[in-house]
């Protein structure tokens, strides 16, 4: 159960305590299995959190370590992947995202900023479920709704929503300046951006900055896109 990690298969691995919790109160129908290390502290408060997958929990020493690798963790879980769809509206669409680490840390903020729609387009993208990406997440995952499109022209067709799109074109407005209600929130990879040729395809944006930097990192550009789009949602009444 407890093997090396495969990209293709239907199982993954959360590692740790935090993110392996969220997964029990998440999707316990999911879990396969959860492995203790020996020397954890058993306290009255774990042994209530692991009363659901009780009956898939085990202490395994080399289970532990064959999927975290590193001293530092005392539990792990097997869990299966689940892909789905979710209801029109407000998003986050992820193109050819290229760092788990970034793709998990996304995950978190998203969840922080009550959006709970993930679209990864492109064949070759960061893997939504590579344990990195989970731990990164620190078990957000387990609450989005996660949607794998091929291409562009595929994401396109089956998403209708406006989409504004965060890059330099000349028709770029900042962002801020045009309604973004039920929109969705388009960014391109780590190091290229969006492809010009996508700026027909919604209406292209901005966050504006200093000259001091050339660009702000892609979770940075998710965090703010977020922040401006639902700060009226979570603005003080």
């Amino acid at each position: 159960m407890f093997s090396a990690y495969d990209k293709a298969g239907d199982v993954s691995y959360s590692i740790g305590a935090f993110p392996t919790v969220e997964l029990i109160k998440r999707r316990p129908e999911d879990v396969i299995g959860i492995a203790l290390r020996s020397d954890l502290r058993m306290t009255d408060e774990l042994a209530e959190l692991l009363a659901p997958v009780r009956e898939v929990t085990e202490v395994n020493d080399r289970a532990v370590s064959r999927v975290a690798k590193k001293g530092n963790a005392f539990i792990v879980g097997a869990f299966r992947k689940r892909y789905s769809g979710f209801p029109p509206g407000a998003h986050v669409a992820l193109v050819h995202p290229s760092d788990e680490g970034n793709l998990g840390t996304i995950m978190r903020t998203m969840l922080g900023f009550g959006m709970t729609g993930l679209a990864i387009v492109g064949e070759g993208s960061a893997d939504a479920y590579n344990p990195k990406t989970v731990r990164a997440s620190m078990g957000a995952i387990f609450a989005l709704d996660i949607c794998l499109y091929p291409d562009w022209k595929s994401y396109a067709r089956d998403r209708g929503e406006k989409k504004l799109l965060f890059m330099l074109d000349k028709r770029s407005k900042t962002l801020g300046s045009v309604p973004a209600d039920g929109c969705a929130l388009v960014f391109g990879n780590e190091g290229a951006g969006l492809p010009p040729e996508l700026a027909d395809e919604g209406s292209p944006v901005v966050i504006r900055h200093s000259r001091e930097i050339d660009s702000l990192n892609l979770p940075q550009a998710v965090a703010i896109g977020l922040y401006e789009t639902t700060r009226h949602i979570f603005a003080e009444k």
